[in-house]
């Protein structure tokens, strides 16, 4: 009882956190009719970090800041960093939807990489979940037609950056603790968006846009607090696959708040990639606990093995 209530208890904070998450981009697709991307970056980041700050002063971790000079954490604020700008700049000629549906490929683009690069081995039904995922990005993307738009495509760079992160995040060292792996994404992405405004031309911002970036930031706060609560709560192959709340959450907002409803290939697309992901995961959730059941019997034998030869 004890193991299934924290389940359900994992699985209400990832659905709450990936929700949250869309919220965030909600607002900065508010903002973008204002200001360009590097000055949310910018004024985003300095709230966010402001927020991060107190909770790490209130939680007394403040002198483990320097952690933020890790050669994996500098890495890895720096990927996230990219996948910022680039997430950012596609919303400001595609829907969120559409976005964040492309960005679900990463589980998919996690496991080719490990094959390709790490020698890692997968079956046959793995790599057929891999291409009905892409064939879902490309319904979405559309290449080809005339409703393709090169936009399109940033969401799919962003995908490949959020696979690395998630590997460079795997070899961070446990001692270091998850705000400060925060805070220092945080300041790489202000970092970015103050650099940004050698090429581009901020404007001058009203009560409204700053309740936008304000939004925004207390929403990428508080999302990545309930997923790290979510995982910590429950087991990562229970929660991981209600990460694709995000995607029924942004096709909520992009219809309420933009008037922006995907078209029935979008739709077919996203559901393509949301199959092939909880195939994918839900294939691996029973090879480990197949695993898991044959290892008393498996030692059991071995047991009975060396009773005979002695």
């Amino acid at each position: 009882m004890h193991a299934s209530s924290a389940s359900r208890r994992g699985i209400l904070l990832m659905v709450a956190g990936s929700s949250i998450f869309s919220s965030n981009d909600a607002f900065s697709k508010l903002a973008l009719e204002t200001i360009p991307p590097s000055q949310i970056l910018a004024i985003r980041g300095i709230v966010a970090a402001s927020i991060l700050l107190a909770v790490l002063g209130w939680k007394g971790q403040l002198p483990a800041l320097r952690y933020c000079a890790d050669g994996r954490v500098m890495l890895r604020a720096l990927a996230e960093a990219l996948v910022a700008i680039l997430f950012i700049t596609a919303i400001t000629a595609m829907s969120i939807a559409d976005a964040t549906a492309i960005l679900q490929i990463t589980p998919l683009l996690t496991m080719a990489t490990a094959v390709l690069f790490f020698g890692a081995r997968i079956g046959w039904r793995y790599w057929t979940a891999v291409f009905v995922g892409f064939a879902g990005v490309t319904m979405i993307v559309k290449p080809g037609s005339s409703a393709f738009d090169a936009m399109a495509l940033l969401p799919l760079g962003a995908s490949v950056l959020i696979a690395f992160r998630d590997f460079i995040t795997g070899r961070i060292r446990s001692h270091v603790p998850t705000l400060v792996v925060t805070f220092a994404t945080t300041i790489a992405g202000m970092g970015f968006g103050f650099a940004g405004a050698m090429v581009e031309t901020w404007h001058a911002i009203d009560l409204k846009v700053f309740a936008y970036l304000v939004g925004g930031s207390v929403s990428l706060v508080v999302g990545h607090m309930l997923t790290i609560a979510a995982f910590r709560a429950a087991e990562p192959s229970t929660v991981a696959p209600f990460r694709y709340a995000a995607v029924v959450c942004a096709v909520g907002l992009s219809a309420v708040v933009f008037h922006d409803m995907p078209d029935l290939v979008s739709i077919g697309g996203m559901a393509l990639i949301m199959a092939a992901g909880l195939y994918t995961m839900h294939h691996h959730m029973s090879a480990r606990a197949t695993v898991a059941a044959a290892s008393p019997a498996a030692r059991e034998a071995a047991v009975e093995e060396r009773r005979e030869a002695a």
